[in-house]
């Protein structure tokens, strides 16, 4: 693959560091501004600041100890980074999912080395019909619901594992050896040309 055709990694890894910077700054301000368990409505009973540490995973479950949590986190982690490597070279759309995964695994896998638990503050109340409330979240939370929505979105309306479209050179390449085959193939099928014999145009 020539250095033209390379997969550029560094927008990858700008956008990881910023959502995940922004992930860990937002957590740290909360941290440093509130008393664990203190609210304050932002836009009414709709959207709440509330500062929670979440031992478990979403919604507060807690089906496995802390240190299960810290290292599955982490193992999914790097497991994901991989697999985004590999998408990226080969210019498929999951990658865009399974960099919001990345960035969440990530930001919410620090937290758990570091303090045990997670922190959580945004509180909303989403119209639905089966909670009161929804579970309190953070950033990292919020990049896998945005994940999962991309992911069903491109199951349902898009070819799975579709290649992105290459480069215009790449294109042409492909149609030219096309054409070639094809036309190589239309002449064999012909046949070799007849031609006259050189003996009938002599005089009897």
């Amino acid at each position: 693959m020539s250095g033209a055709m390379r997969p550029a990694y560094w927008p990858w890894m700008l956008g990881f560091a910023m959502l995940v910077g922004l992930d860990q700054w937002t957590k740290a301000w909360v941290r440093a501004s509130f008393v664990l368990g203190e609210s304050i409505p932002v836009l009414g009973e709709l959207l709440r600041l509330t500062y929670v540490q979440n031992p478990g995973v979403a919604f507060g479950l807690e089906p496995f100890p802390p240190l299960v949590l810290m290292l599955f986190g982490a193992t999914a982690a790097v497991g994901l980074a991989i697999y985004l490597y590999k998408l990226v070279r080969d210019r498929d759309r999951l990658m865009w999912p399974v960099f919001l995964f990345w960035c969440g695994a990530v930001g919410n896998s620090i937290d758990r080395v570091l303090f045990r638990s997670v922190t959580d503050f945004f509180d909303a109340d989403f119209p639905d019909f089966i909670m009161q409330r929804w579970p309190v979240f953070n950033i990292a939370d919020s990049c896998v619901t945005v994940g999962i929505v991309l992911l069903l979105w491109q199951t349902l309306f898009m070819k799975q594992h579709a290649p992105l479209s290459t480069t215009s050179g790449e294109r042409l390449d492909s149609s030219s050896l096309s054409t070639s085959s094809s036309s190589g193939t239309e002449t064999a099928a012909a046949g070799p040309l007849s031609h006259p014999s050189p003996s009938s145009d002599l005089p009897q």
